[in-house]
């Protein structure tokens, strides 16, 4: 099933590739904007996709790592990118805080990127009225120099009682009149996983009925 799925979308984003390199011919401004939404929004169908086979890989043990160094604005501006036409269709913002200087950590791009999709996207399926910020700086947590990256929104919250469960795969919570679905637990799952795979971690702060924050935190030396 997963590849029955995954060549469509794969032969999506490479024709819309091909125009954006204008090989067919020129394009104008509007053109360019909407083809670079439509790979933006099918690689993130695709990263849906790879959450479940990448929980499975994990606890196989077949994850493979290829650090680089990487520049977090722009993974935050490709995850922007996928998830603006989202924030459209709900009437929400979807604001980032960058530093002036770009922060280049030595990490697995691919995974910075799943990890920072799911978060955002989660808030903003969980958010009705407000918007989404992703804010990334430089901080330093418990002596060790690390970069952070927070995914705050203005959603419903999470209740004290649902805390506990709430990176547990297959599970619900309730929130509200709404329930944080399976395959929301599975990325928020899939999320720490891969965090604590880059020697990171996530943690988050909720108000219920005001919002939430998850952070994820790269640290830059050994402990």
């Amino acid at each position: 099933m997963s590849h029955e799925l995954r060549t469509p979308l794969n032969a999506i984003i490479g024709f819309a590739g091909t125009l954006l390199m204008r090989l067919p011919g020129p394009l104008t401004a509007d053109q360019e904007q909407q083809l670079k939404a439509l790979q933006a929004s099918a690689r993130h169908l695709l990263a849906l996709i790879d959450n479940p086979l990448d929980v499975a890989d994990i606890q196989a043990g077949k994850i493979e790592l290829h650090l680089e160094s990487v520049d977090c604005q722009s993974v935050i501006q490709d995850v922007v990118n996928a998830l603006r036409p989202e924030a459209l269709r709900k009437g929400l913002s979807l604001e980032t805080i960058l530093p002036a200087i770009d922060l280049v950590v030595r990490t697995d791009r691919r995974a910075l990127n799943q990890i920072l999709l799911n978060l955002a996207n989660n808030a903003l399926k969980f958010t009705d009225r407000g918007g989404v910020c992703i804010e990334v700086s430089r901080s330093c947590m418990n002596r060790r120099k690390s970069v952070e990256i927070s995914v705050r929104d203005t959603g419903q919250g999470i209740r004290p009682e649902d805390r506990p469960r709430l990176f547990e795969p297959f599970t619900q919570v309730d929130i509200s009149k709404t329930k944080i679905r399976e395959d929301t637990a599975l990325a928020l799952h899939l999320s720490l996983k891969l965090a604590e795979l880059l020697a990171g971690q996530i943690a988050f702060q909720s108000e219920y009925g005001k919002g939430s924050t998850f952070t994820l935190a790269l640290f830059e030396d050994d402990p």
